[in-house]
């Protein structure tokens, strides 16, 4: 290990290693709600050069899913929207299994973009051993893999994001043209995976400024000074930015109505408006057995504690004793910070895919913790940490969607609902498992209402019975249309049920 070539090739392994985990994943898990929205959007970005069926979401998780599909021959035909021209793409049968895979294989681009990141990152922080740690537990957390492994926008969110904040350290210590300018286009970049990025970049930089000031008692004047040294870098900067998001958008040029103006990449902007509506009306939401309609303040921090590894969880707890000065580590811990902390503020809450730009931070925290352990202690209790991790990822394998730590337990249906859980993800098993019993009919309302009628494979014919009470035969219950809108009720008061489809689907069968 004295080489410094040897921790690079050993993390390319782990890499490769956590994309063999992902592929595996994709032809067990039909399409989750969002992904034929996202595969529809994208095919019509590069067969028309246009992006106007949804602009709630930018394009460039989009374009990227839809670039294995589009390369296959699939061509964009104008339905009647997203929704219904992405089941038209998907298809049924060994097509449809074909092109989920192709789509999906276009987030392993993102996922090697936030895992070099983690290394960079970690190899900036704390060394050729930190930034080995760190890559190990980023390509083993079960929230990584699993939003990796779909043809959604989340995971570019995560890559970009991280990205433009270790470019941004980068352009801090020198802030030349060459660096400038990459900064800029991996702000852009950012911008243009998720709207979310429009906050959690500015809350993680004024996390990481506060952390600065504060680990070197520099005083804000002082900082503001050389922020007005460098205004014509940042001017570069911010025209890069700008340039950039045009390019993605088409060099387009249109009326913005909310603004009142025309304005370049106007789908940007009525986008963003979209998004802020959103916000605005709420999202219902389901947590530790409470309902909203409109989220809760405290979501995305329970989300993280019950989500994230707990020996993920045990190393940042002992980090600080590990690490005691780590300038660069704790500008880590203060970028995930940030996100979490501006990420309480909204009303959409809808999973810890939100918020998978933290666990950048937090890998290299505690990859930096890891290889500053000394002594027998120490030593040995970041080993067994790591191993936990290991074993606990590896024997969820493939249910990554649906993971939950130990916290939750038996019952993850107390805690969580939507993605956490219960996307949608397992009406092909669910299909499968009833074909096996040979029933030719289910009374099920099912959270992800396409799969066997618009898109997939056949499926026995759905009724949705009385909410009040079980019909004879099979009864299916999702776990989010149970535990967030409260369908049916009768499941409150019923034993265990007698099998489980993955996490997020519990059966019954009354005679």
């Amino acid at each position: 290990m004295s080489s410094p070539r040897w921790p690079a090739f050993l993390a390319l392994v782990l890499v490769l290693a956590g994309s063999f985990r992902i592929a595996s994943t994709w032809s067990v898990f039909n399409h989750t709600i969002d992904e034929p929205d996202t595969l529809a959007a994208g095919i019509e970005y590069l067969t028309t050069g246009r992006y106007l069926y949804e602009d709630v979401h930018p394009p460039l998780g989009r374009v990227f899913a839809a670039l294995g599909p589009y390369l296959a021959g699939e061509r964009f035909q104008k339905g009647p929207d997203s929704y219904h021209e992405g089941y038209r793409i998907l298809g049924r049968g060994a097509h449809y299994d074909r092109i989920l895979a192709l789509g999906r294989a276009g987030n392993l681009v993102f996922f090697w973009i936030a895992s070099l990141v983690v290394y960079l990152w970690g190899l900036r922080a704390g060394g050729p051993k930190a930034a080995l740690i760190a890559t190990l537990l980023f390509t083993s957390l079960p929230p990584i893999l699993a939003h990796a492994g779909l043809m959604t926008v989340d995971f570019a969110l995560c890559a970009m994001t991280s990205a433009a904040a270790l470019a941004s350290l980068h352009w801090a210590g020198l802030p030349n043209r060459g660096r400038s300018v990459l900064l800029g286009v991996s702000i852009a970049l950012a911008f243009v995976s998720k709207f979310s990025a429009l906050l959690y970049l500015p809350s993680a930089w004024l996390a990481m400024c506060a952390y600065h000031l504060a680990a070197t008692r520099q005083r804000p004047a002082a900082l503001w000074r050389e922020l007005w040294g460098r205004r014509r870098r940042i001017a570069l900067v911010a025209g890069t930015v700008a340039l950039a998001i045009w390019a993605v958008y088409g060099f387009t040029f249109g009326r913005v109505d909310f603004l009142h103006l025309r304005l370049p990449a106007p789908r940007f902007f009525l986008g963003i408006h979209s998004v802020w509506l959103h916000n605005q009306r709420g999202h219902p939401a389901y947590l530790l057995g409470q309902r909203s309609p409109n989220g809760f303040w405290y979501y995305f921090p329970t989300v993280l504690a019950l989500k994230t590894p707990l020996a993920m969880l045990g190393l940042l707890a002992i980090s600080p004793w590990l690490l005691r000065s780590r300038r660069h580590a704790g500008l880590a811990a203060a970028f995930s910070l940030g996100i979490v902390l501006v990420s309480m503020r909204g009303h959409i809450d809808l999973g810890v895919r939100y918020l998978l730009p933290v666990y950048t931070g937090l890998a290299v925290v505690c990859g930096c913790a890891a290889a500053r352990a000394r002594g027998w202690l120490a030593k040995s209790a970041v080993a067994l940490l790591i191993a936990w991790q290991m074993v606990s990822g590896a024997l969820c394998h493939p249910d990554y969607l649906a993971y939950t730590n130990e916290i939750a337990g038996s019952h993850p249906e107390n805690f969580l609902a939507d993605s956490d859980l219960d996307w949608g993800q397992d009406m092909k098993r669910l299909a499968a498992f009833l074909e096996q019993h040979h029933a030719m009919e289910v009374t099920f309302v099912p959270f992800n209402r396409t799969y066997g009628t618009l898109a997939g494979d056949a499926f026995p014919p759905m009724h949705p019975g009385d909410p009040a009470h079980p019909s004879p035969g099979w009864n299916a219950v999702s776990v989010s249309v149970w535990k967030i809108f409260h369908t049916p009720t009768w499941p409150d008061a019923q034993p265990q049920p007698q099998a489980r489809i993955g996490r997020s689907i519990l059966l019954w069968h009354f005679p």
